[in-house]
């Protein structure tokens, strides 16, 4: 179910990123808070993908989710509750890594190949057990909201209160992996400066 949901959620991204390249689709946010930048409204956004079908609960978490996920996807705000999307062309595209999806790995019996010498072994806090629980306690996290935002979509309709909460949880599980990931990231780099 949870390669389901991911799946939704990332033909919800390219189709937002399609029609935020799309002139046809975009408006100037705003000529002088934000000048040069075309967008579409979260609103408008959010109505679009439900005419394509897309159930409600999958649309909030999923477009509030996508610049987390997609860096190329930006939010500007006139207003806290006038929140237009759009199109960052100067932003490489993210890596895909299966951090939000199960897959079940099998060892394989080839013969073993040796680490890279180039790759230091991870040091600091990347290297302590708290870490590594951390990291696993955050992809079991995903993998239970994925399993929430699938049982959401069987009792429809929902509340406001549970399409804020599963909109405002989905941003936020999303900002937590992608810090992880960015520390990761930032200090394996760091290794390599010493």
């Amino acid at each position: 179910m949870a390669n389901t949901k991911n799946s939704q959620a990332a033909k919800i991204r390219q189709q937002i990123i399609t029609w935020l390249q799309d002139d046809q689709e975009t408006e100037v946010v705003s000529a002088t808070k934000f000048p040069g930048i075309r967008g579409i409204r979260a609103v408008k956004l959010r109505q679009m993908l439900g005419a394509l079908g897309f159930a409600s609960s999958v649309v909030m978490g999923a477009v509030s989710a996508a610049p987390s996920i997609d860096r190329r996807i930006k939010k500007a705000a006139l207003k806290p509750r006038e929140v237009y999307y759009y199109f960052d062309a100067n932003t490489t595209a993210p890596v895909r890594t299966p951090a939000a999806t199960t897959v079940a790995v099998t060892p394989t019996p080839a013969v073993a190949k040796p680490a890279p010498a180039s790759v230091p072994a991870a040091t600091g806090l990347l290297a302590t057990a708290a870490f590594t629980r951390i990291q696993a306690s955050n992809q079991q996290l995903s993998d239970d909201l994925n399993a929430l935002l699938t049982a959401a979509q069987q009792q429809r309709p929902l509340t406001d209160l549970e399409l804020d909460f599963l909109t405002n949880f989905s941003a936020q599980v999303a900002k937590q992996a992608e810090l992880l990931q960015t520390f990761t990231t930032q200090s394996r780099i760091d290794q390599l400066r010493h």
